[in-house]
């Protein structure tokens, strides 16, 4: 087998872009149905697309919120333009020779495949610099056969969690780098990217600067890869914001997102550790950890200084209690995983699980550098898993870090099979090996734990470009629509709306869940108060159906049983959407 004679590392990169564009060629066939129409899976998605339209149409780079959600206020959002520049790129650089419709589609469905290929390179050299070509080669076969990962870069997932992923790789790579100073560079600039992105990667800050600290504390020769980590994660922070967001972004504060909040402590960090770094010298380890207390010392004064309060405030606190529950709540990617089902408990666990047992039995077999690379990598795996169990979208990233050692515990495996004298313990051994790999792993777990459910009838999919269509007809206008139907009638029609699912956009939220969980003479009352001319609903729509469960004598419930007030004039469109005209002498003004 090719993994078994490691490959050489210009051989093992072939074969690893070689598998990369079979994976990418294999989701283009399997996702074809979806290109034509821009069939997104996930409502951010589509509303990524509104956000790189609205750009290229002439909205303010700096300014990235969405003036069609809740106008004439406009919806707040805090995502960053590092998402939508590679989607802008492509479009400008395609419309000319293939329209804007065709730029479109090839930019989303294409995206995604370059970051995985990204994550894929990122992947083998980390890899391989932990144990060789031989196992960097096979853990990329088994990033591109994970379906926990690869779910993030399937085409037209054009949102950012591909690039949390890719960078959180990108930054394993730096700390398993040889040369010290170059692999802190790295991790800080890969971290620095990823605060811009999501301040989900606060947590990982934290552990790479906990790890980093930990090295260089206990040999002198990493002293380089910590000071030069620190120093690009808060300089490279405090220039991209300012970049990327502008001046006044610096002294701006969010909880939600890299703000002055969490700024100025990376600021802090960085200044201190270089300061501390040059006054005590790092020739003995009570100075080298001297250095990281002082750093780390003046990071946390400064967030207590700065948090105010996101120190212990809840970001989805303005939503109201009825929004808070019936939302975000529902929103179980960002849930714990004492929240999930019992086939997801396992689908988060079992890979990390396995590839910490295997890293521990990797470095325990190895000696001197080699085993600080695993142990580094261990370290960061048992960080990684243990946000996991926090926040479940997070598991792709404890995935990617389990790669190297479940592969090198393959390997090992592998041989032992070919080693028996028995032909049946060679092949049966090496065959139930498949069930080791992450794919292997979930696919068991599902099959054990998944609950069988009773057979329910199929429903359209709301957020279809045939099932929306029907809107276009319409005169431009602002319909009150479910969160969830948001952003597919940003991109699939002209129309605005009250709310998405996006939580800047509190008021826009909280109306939509009021006015349709609310009786109908007081939803009459909260839906005035918007600019909506239409109301919206879709039978085959959960968010809908809760909507209606909440109240049997709100709004929804009312209307899913054809129980229309006086104020609305049904209009006849196709199912599964059912419209109604706000009728103009109800309004209130």
């Amino acid at each position: 087998m090719v993994f078994s004679r490691a490959p050489d590392a210009p051989r093992a990169t072939l074969w690893a872009l070689l598998l990369w564009l079979l994976c990418s060629m294999a989701m283009l066939w399997l996702f074809r149905g979806d290109l034509p129409t821009l069939g997104f899976r996930d409502p951010d998605d589509a509303m990524r697309l509104a956000q790189v339209r609205d750009w290229i149409g002439g909205q303010a780079f700096w300014d990235v919120s969405q003036h069609r959600v809740n106008p004439p206020v406009g919806g707040p959002m805090h995502w960053s333009r590092i998402v939508d520049m590679p989607i802008a790129a492509l479009m400008l650089l395609l419309t000319p020779m293939i329209g804007a419709a065709g730029a479109e589609l090839v930019a989303c469905a294409t995206v995604p495949l370059l970051l995985l290929g990204g994550l894929t390179v990122a992947l083998l050299i980390a890899a391989r610099r932990v144990a060789g070509s031989g196992i960097a080669l096979l853990s990329v076969a088994l990033l591109l056969t994970a379906p926990s990962i690869l779910v993030q870069f399937t085409p037209l997932r054009i949102d950012h969690h591909g690039w949390q992923i890719m960078l959180a790789a990108l930054a394993l790579c730096g700390a398993i780098d040889t040369r010290p100073l170059r692999g802190g560079i790295v991790t800080g600039l890969a971290l620095a990217l990823w605060l811009q992105i999501s301040s989900e990667a606060l947590p990982y800050g934290a552990l790479f600067a906990a790890t980093f600290a930990l090295r260089h504390w206990h040999a002198r020769d990493q002293a380089p890869r910590f000071i030069g980590f620190a120093l690009l994660l808060g300089g490279g922070a405090l220039i991209l914001l300012a970049l990327l967001r502008g001046p006044q972004a610096l002294l701006a504060r969010q909880c939600d997102a890299l703000s002055f909040v969490y700024l100025w402590p990376l600021v802090a960090l960085a200044l201190t550790v270089a300061l501390a770094a040059q006054l005590v010298g790092t020739a003995t380890a009570r100075s080298r950890f001297l250095i990281a207390a002082i750093g780390g010392g003046a990071a946390l004064a400064t967030f207590l200084v700065t948090g105010g309060p996101c120190l212990s405030g809840d970001p989805f606190a303005a939503l109201g209690p009825v929004a808070y529950r019936l939302w975000y709540l529902q929103v179980m990617e960002g849930r714990p995983i004492w929240e999930q089902s019992l086939s997801m408990q396992g689908v988060i666990l079992l890979p990390p699980l396995l590839g910490l047992g295997a890293s521990l039995m990797a470095a325990r077999h190895t000696h001197g550098e080699a085993r600080m690379r695993w142990l580094t990598l261990l370290m960061l795996l048992a960080g990684a898993t243990l946000v996991s169990l926090l926040v479940m979208r997070a598991l792709s990233v404890a995935h990617v870090f389990a790669l190297p050692g479940i592969a090198w515990l393959l390997l090992r495996l592998f041989d032992k099979a070919q080693a028996s004298p028995m032909a049946l313990v060679r092949v049966l051994g090496s065959v139930a090996l498949v069930l080791l790999t992450p794919a292997g792993l979930c696919a068991a777990w599902v099959a054990i734990a998944a609950k069988p459910e009773p057979a329910k009838a199929v429903s359209a999919n709301c957020r279809a470009a045939s099932v929306l269509a029907p809107l276009k007809a319409l005169p431009t206008s602002t319909l009150f629509a479910p969160l969830d139907l948001g952003p597919d009638i940003l991109v699939q029609t002209h129309h605005s709306v009250i709310g998405t699912a996006h939580h800047r956009n509190a008021a826009g939220i909280t109306a939509v869940i009021e006015g349709f969980v609310d009786a109908p003479d007081q939803a009459r009352i909260v839906i005035g108060r918007t600019r909506a001319r239409y109301i919206l609903t879709c039978d085959g729509l959960t968010e809908y159906r809760l909507y209606g469960q909440e109240n049997a004598k709100g709004l929804a419930a009312l209307l899913a049983r054809g129980r229309i007030p006086a104020w609305l004039e049904p209009i006849p469109a196709k199912a599964p959407l059912r419209l109604y005209r706000i009728k103009a002498d109800f309004k209130m003004r």
